[in-house]
């Protein structure tokens, strides 16, 4: 079991250092990438951490994450807070996925053979995880400002989800170059055959 376990690291580290020497742009966006998730994960972490935290002591609604003040929404109506931190964590979930998919992406794809089936799924992944969160921001701005009309304060929480239809648009994106991928996949198959 452990000469296994042995293995399969070396080869994880020979097909790390292959990419890194044959295609260093892609792994360089790859770190990139990798940060923008460990950051996205810390916020929603953060977050998860000091709501379940509240429940127990609300002193800590004064300052959920990044100077979030929902104290006053705790005080007055506690399923009312529930469901909105429950809606910011959903939203900064699905976000911290979608730069997860985007890593597995950038680990597949090959510059000699770039069509495949793996990437081409992934990148189907992505357009409909992006309009998830578009969907979400919407529903959730709708909400958020339903709950200030009845007088609920919820201080910078529709600031801390962002702009529902940029995510929108980039599942539209998304899936035009999926529908392409599919295609240059299909098309490396034949040629693949005809060779």
């Amino acid at each position: 079991m452990k000469s296994q376990i042995h293995t399969s690291m070396n080869s994880l580290k020979t097909q790390w250092k292959e990419k890194w020497v044959n295609q260093p742009s892609l792994m360089l966006i790859t770190v990139v990438i990798w940060s923008i998730f460990i950051g996205l994960c810390i916020q929603a972490g953060a977050l998860l951490f000091t709501f379940v935290y509240s429940l127990f002591n609300p002193i800590v609604a004064e300052n959920l994450y990044e100077g979030l003040n929902l104290s006053a929404l705790l005080e007055t109506e506690i399923w009312y807070y529930v469901g909105v931190v429950s809606i910011l964590l959903f939203i900064m979930g699905q976000k911290a996925y979608l730069f997860y998919l985007m890593i597995r992406i950038f680990l597949k794809i090959n510059l000699v053979h770039p069509f495949s089936q793996e990437v081409s799924k992934l990148i189907s992944s992505i357009s409909y995880v992006a309009f998830q969160i578009g969907v979400a921001i919407i529903l959730a701005s709708g909400i958020f400002k339903g709950l200030a009309k009845r007088g609920y304060e919820l201080d910078s929480a529709p600031q801390l989800v962002g702009n529902g239809f940029e995510f929108l648009l980039m599942a539209a994106l998304l899936i035009a170059i999926g529908i392409v991928y599919k295609r240059g996949v299909e098309l490396q198959a034949e040629n693949e055959l005809t060779v």
